[in-house]
């Protein structure tokens, strides 16, 4: 009974402190100072710091068309130790596996960086642009210490890249945008 009234007495008393927080901290707020701003004809487009509007959405546009999509095919022996152990069968099953990530184009004649993961052990490449256009990718180098690799695809048109920065000019601080396709969704963009 003791242990009983014991929680009860507990939860009254969070639940006094999580209603008392409610009240002073969202409630007693007033809403022109809040973080997000949502205008009526923006649609919520806009979001409010200190009175600045950020708008991504050029940068965006700009950035998801050298973003592209790299599939790994590549063939694993999978061995069963239990037929090894009772029958002796030794070599395994052929098995082909298939991995996924993103990179990105660095210049016009299809030069791409993304991660030696990525393409590690790869067989087959494949690389699917923004415009859901495929092609097959080469390796042209890797290096599994920097986790990077450069690829290479034939395109008959000239496509859209990616230019570096220069990291010295770049302040903590500063926004950034995260332009990817995982698992092959076209685009996806984080700030």
């Amino acid at each position: 009974m003791k242990r009983l009234s014991s929680l009860f007495l507990v939860s009254l008393c969070s639940g006094a402190v999580t209603l008392g927080a409610y009240k002073l901290f969202i409630e007693g707020k007033d809403n022109r100072n809040s973080i997000v701003t949502m205008a009526s004809n923006n649609f919520g487009k806009t979001v409010g710091f200190n009175g600045e509007a950020v708008d991504f959405t050029a940068a965006a546009e700009n950035a998801v068309h050298t973003v592209v999509h790299v599939k790994n095919v590549s063939v694993r022996t999978v061995s069963n130790p239990i037929m090894e152990f009772f029958y002796g069968q030794r070599g395994g099953q052929q098995q082909e596996q298939v991995g996924t990530g993103s990179g990105v184009i660095i210049s016009e004649d299809g030069y791409i960086v993304t991660n030696n993961h990525v393409i590690k052990d790869a067989t087959e490449l494949e690389v699917t642009l923004n415009n859901n256009k495929t092609y097959k990718a080469k390796v042209i180098g890797t290096d599994s210490k920097m986790d990077i690799a450069l690829l290479k695809i034939s395109a008959d048109e000239k496509l859209p890249y990616s230019t570096f920065a220069d990291s010295d000019q770049v302040k903590v601080g500063e926004w950034v945008l995260a332009v990817g396709n995982p698992y092959n969704l076209t685009s996806t963009v984080t700030a």
